[in-house]
C-alpha cells in the first residue's frame, strides 16, 4: 500500500513522513520545484515534483496511491498579494481532493488548523462542535483555512471518505522556514518582543500531531473531525513567552501592551513592510486582532478516539530551542 502526502517536506508534513517510514510504509511527497527538502533528505522516500494548483500534477503523483494526508499549505500571516492563500490553501484544496476522488482513494487525511476553528462566548475550550465566528478579525490566512476547511466538507458530502484534523499551534523540531509560529519563538529569544497581549492559545508538539494524523488514517471515523491540540496547553501569551524565556535563558517580555496602541503600531509596521521595506512586518493588523483573542482548544475526541498522545509543554519549548541554536538559528548572546 503507498501513501501520498502533500507537503512532505514542511513542518507537520516532514514529522508525518519520518512517522509512516519509521512505520514501514511506502511513501511518495510532494514538494514544490526549488522547495527546501532538508527535513526529508535522509529518508528513504519518493520525491515528486508538484504544486498543489496543478491538476496535472497531482494527479500523476496519485497514481498508485490508496492513501493522501493533504497536508501542504500556506502558512502566512503577511504576503504582498494576499490571493495567493486562497489560492493555495482554498484552490489548491479544491484541486488536490478532486484528484483524489478521481483516483478513488481508499482515505484522505486533510490538514486544516486551528484558525478554522470559532471560540466560545463562555470561554471554554473550542471542542469539535465550535464553528468559526470570527469574522471581525482581519488576518487572511484565518479566513483562507476556515474557507478550505469548507471545500473539504463539499468534497465529503459527495462521496470522498475524509476526515478533517486541525492542529492548534505546532512547536517542535525542523520548523526550517520558519513558519509565523517558530517565528514566534525565535522573536522571545533574540528579544525582538518586547511586550505581551492579553490573549492565549493552545500549543501541540508535532511529533504529537503527526501521530494524530496517522491514527484519524487507522481510527478516524469517515465524515468527522478531529481537533489535534493538548489539553494541558491552553496557554496565555505571557506565560508562553515567559516559559520560552525561561528554557532560552533569556529575560521575557515584561510589559503588556494596551491592544490598541499594538493595533495602531501594527497599521504603521504593515504601511512600512507594504511600501518601503516589502518584507514581512513584525506585527499585523489581522495578527494583533487573532493574538488579542484567547484561542483555548478541546483535543478530548482526539485523546479518547483517536490515541493521541500529550507531549508535556516544557519538553516541547525545550526540543524547539534546542533545534533552533543547534541548527544556528539562534545564537545566544
Amino acid at each position: 500500500m503507498k501513501t501520498l502526502i502533500t507537503g512532505g517536506n514542511g513542518f507537520v508534513g516532514s514529522s508525518l513522513t519520518r512517522e509512516l517510514i519509521a512505520k514501514g510504509e511506502e511513501v511518495r511527497v510532494t514538494v514544490r520545484q526549488g522547495s527546501n527538502t532538508r527535513n526529508i533528505d535522509d529518508l528513504k522516500v519518493e520525491k515528486v515534483y508538484a504544486d498543489i494548483r496543478d491538476a496535472g500534477a497531482i494527479r500523476k503523483s496519485l497514481d498508485g496511491c490508496q492513501r493522501l494526508y493533504h497536508t501542504a499549505g500556506l502558512y502566512k500571516t503577511w504576503l504582498k498579494d494576499e490571493r495567493e492563500l486562497y489560492q493555495v490553501n482554498v484552490e489548491g484544496t479544491r484541486t488536490v481532493l478532486s484528484e483524489a476522488q478521481r483516483a478513488g482513494v481508499e482515505k484522505v487525511i486533510f490538514t486544516s488548523s486551528i484558525a478554522a476553528l470559532g471560540i466560545t462566548e463562555d470561554g471554554k475550550p473550542s471542542d469539535e462542535s465550535v464553528a468559526f465566528n470570527l469574522w471581525d478579525t482581519k488576518l487572511s490566512y484565518e479566513f483562507s483555512k476556515y474557507e478550505g476547511e469548507k471545500v473539504a466538507w463539499e468534497f465529503s458530502k459527495r462521496g470522498l471518505p475524509l476526515v478533517v484534523v486541525r492542529p492548534s499551534l505546532v512547536l517542535g523540531e525542523r520548523d526550517i522556514y520558519p513558519t509565523p509560529s517558530g517565528g514566534m519563538v525565535l522573536d522571545i529569544l533574540n528579544k525582538r518582543h518586547l511586550a505581551y497581549l492579553n490573549g492565549g492559545t493552545n500549543v501541540v508538539d508535532v511529533h504529537d500531531v503527526a501521530i494524530g494524523h496517522i491514527q484519524a488514517m487507522e481510527k478516524g471515523k469517515i465524515g468527522e473531525s478531529y481537533n489535534l491540540g493538548n489539553n494541558h496547553n491552553n496557554i496565555r501569551l505571557k506565560d508562553l513567552f515567559a516559559l520560552i524565556a525561561e528554557i532560552g535563558g533569556v529575560s521575557p517580555p515584561r510589559f503588556k501592551i494596551p491592544y490598541t496602541a499594538a493595533l495602531s503600531f501594527s497599521y504603521a509596521c504593515l504601511f512600512i513592510a507594504n511600501h518601503i521595506t516589502h518584507k514581512p512586518p513584525l506585527l499585523t493588523p489581522g495578527g494583533i486582532q487573532v493574538l488579542h483573542l484567547f484561542k483555548k482548544m478541546d483535543s478530548s475526541k482526539a485523546l479518547k478516539k483517536l490515541g493521541m498522545p500529550q507531549t508535556p509543554l516544557k519538553e516541547t519549548i525545550r526540543k524547539t530551542v534546542e533545534w533552533y541554536k543547534d541548527k544556528g538559528y539562534w545564537n545566544k548572546k
